[in-house]
């Protein structure tokens, strides 16, 4: 599905990062639904779009019964949904960027991830990706966004594209190497595709607590949990490591599942590509469009980029 209506993005001013801060917590608290229930009302008509859209999208039989897998237990294997000419060629991307990690290293926006490389930040222009990078046609491709189309029951946004390099780091375990869950939205899907094998622990695998385990953690004081505060509550032989060669491709609902990752091993590393998708209207008031067209865009392009 290639997604574009023509004209100039929407870009809306910056505002208080005070007010996002409030909303994040919102979030946190659980009280995130009453803030998106006030604002999909007041945005009626664009949720009205993206139902008849995801009408129109309809869904077989497989992207079904995953998205009933995914509702049931906050994630689902994805990667018979990817275009294999499209998973190629994200591979090859990403490895042209490992490539040039160290000089990605020095120029990259946010360091206070000792443990990762982001290699995207270099295509953003003016905090924008472009339409035609690989690394949006993929978020964007037809059978990922049916999947998430038939879970959510509308049009999602897609609010961001992620590629890193996880390596190690002497560095205390910190940020996301724990336990937690992303409060990007009430509902926060993110599509992970392993660009290079994942094969055991050493490997630094994405690792998880099922929906219905995450449930009976619920709410946390802390965002962010070491594993004797989760494995106090749970089984440490539940949580799921997801494992796989490259170009394993994957879902999870990391709003609702507790997460962590990138606790890489020497000698190891893990290339990952990640986009992020919530439903609309997005709740962040600082909010704009990560995506800038290249060309022409359809109604529903444009819908699914936020623009």
């Amino acid at each position: 599905m290639a997604i574009t209506r023509t004209g100039a993005a929407t870009v809306r001013a910056p505002k208080s990062s005070l007010a996002n801060r409030l909303v994040w917590r919102a979030h946190r608290a659980g009280l995130g639904w009453l803030l998106k229930a006030a604002l999909s009302f007041w945005h009626a008509e664009d949720k009205s779009r993206r139902r008849a859209i995801a009408a129109q999208l309809g869904a077989d039989a497989r992207a079904v019964h995953v998205a009933e897998s995914l509702r049931r237990d906050g994630w689902a294997m994805a990667t018979a949904f990817s275009d294999p000419t499209l998973l190629e060629e994200l591979r090859a991307a990403g490895e042209a960027r490992v490539r040039r990690a160290e000089e990605l290293a020095r120029t990259q926006s946010l360091t206070h991830k000792s443990f990762w490389v982001r290699l995207l930040d270099e295509d953003l222009v003016e905090g924008r990706f472009p339409t035609d990078s690989v690394f949006v046609r993929f978020a964007t491709q037809a059978g990922i966004v049916q999947l998430l189309t038939r879970y959510l029951g509308e049009l999602p946004i897609l609010t961001d594209v992620l590629l890193t390099l996880s390596r190690p780091s002497d560095a205390d375990l910190g940020y996301s190497q724990l336990w937690h869950r992303d409060y990007d939205d009430t509902r926060t899907l993110k599509v992970f595709v392993y660009l290079t094998d994942v094969c055991d622990t050493l490997d630094g695998p994405f690792t998880f607590l099922p929906g219905t385990l995450s449930d009976r953690i619920g709410i946390t004081l802390r965002s962010h949990l070491p594993d004797s505060k989760v494995f106090a509550r749970i089984n440490s032989g539940d949580a799921k490591e997801m494992l796989g060669p490259a170009l394993t491709v994957f879902v999870c609902q990391t709003s609702r599942c507790l997460h962590m990752g990138s606790r890489i091993a020497a000698g190891h590393s893990r290339l990952m590509y990640t986009a992020t998708y919530v439903p609309a209207p997005m709740t962040y008031p600082a909010y704009a469009p990560k995506f800038r067209p290249a060309g022409l865009l359809e109604p529903a392009e444009r819908l699914l980029l936020g623009l």
